[in-house]
């Protein structure tokens, strides 16, 4: 482990924590990386292993309103009572929400992974996220957990599934759908997040093999160890920089960044 390795995984790990919490695709970035600056990106369980620094990040942002949901749904379970009804009633949305992206992530993964990895269809995905956030910029709903139905959680659980392709922000799709389905500003982004949990702890399971295996023969760990870090820290950011920019119904940043980026990579792709 040299210092050039030790940099190339802090600058790895900054790239991932910077850009899986915002909308702007972190999958997407980690290809311009790769594709510009030669900078051999590891394989799918990388990626995957990075993103439980942003799912940690999570968890550390809204642990009060997940060990509340988390709580107050095991006494619902226990002892229904209306105290307890609304963690209940999200828990079970956010359940149907994850459902979508496990059946075409079993079905397609593979063929996205490895299909759709290309600097072009990134510019292009880019350039639809782009054209989301912008559509939806000046959008302002009315929808708190309570008034958060079933079928918006179907909605933008299938807005979840975009983000299978690479410049497509997973963030940014679910924000989108929610908004776009009348939920305020401040929910929309909560279940957002609370919907990557099962998905990221889904993939963190089925790849924790090939994570093992790789960090164990080739003796990655400290590597591995130190971009999770770099991820985890930056992601912490990232996630206060998001719910500080829908506060302020300012995601029209993020459409002119993104557009920028995929105008970008077809000059100079």
């Amino acid at each position: 482990m040299d210092l050039i390795d030790i940099l190339q995984y802090i600058f790895l790990g900054i790239v991932q924590g910077a850009t899986e919490p915002l909308p702007v695709s972190s999958s997407g970035h980690l290809r311009i990386v790769s594709y510009f600056f030669g900078i051999d990106v590891p394989d799918l369980h990388f990626e995957v292993f990075l993103n439980g620094a942003s799912l940690l990040a999570v968890f550390i942002v809204y642990k009060t309103d997940l060990l509340d949901m988390i709580r107050d749904t095991l006494n619902h379970v226990r002892k229904p009572s209306d105290k307890t009804k609304t963690s209940f009633r999200l828990a079970l949305l956010l359940i149907v929400g994850t459902i979508p992206a496990v059946v075409v992530g079993g079905l397609f993964r593979d063929f996205i992974g490895g299909e759709l990895t290309g600097i072009y269809y990134v510019a292009i995905a880019l350039m639809i996220t782009a054209t989301a956030l912008w559509l939806i910029r000046n959008l302002k709903g009315h929808k708190n957990d309570d008034g958060i139905t079933y079928a918006d959680a179907i909605i933008v659980g299938l807005a979840q599934t975009l983000a299978l392709a690479p410049g497509i922000s997973r963030s940014g799709a679910t924000v989108v759908a929610a908004l776009a389905r009348k939920v305020e500003a401040e929910t929309a982004l909560k279940f957002s997040f609370f919907l990557s949990i099962p998905v990221s702890l889904g993939s963190l399971v089925l790849e924790t093999s090939t994570i093992v295996e790789t960090v164990v023969s080739n003796d990655f760990l400290g590597l591995y160890i130190i971009a999770f870090v770099s991820s985890l820290i930056v992601s912490v950011f990232a996630i206060k920089v998001f719910i500080d920019v829908v506060a302020r119904g300012k995601l029209l940043y993020f459409a002119i960044y993104c557009f920028t980026v995929s105008i970008l990579l077809f000059i100079f792709g």
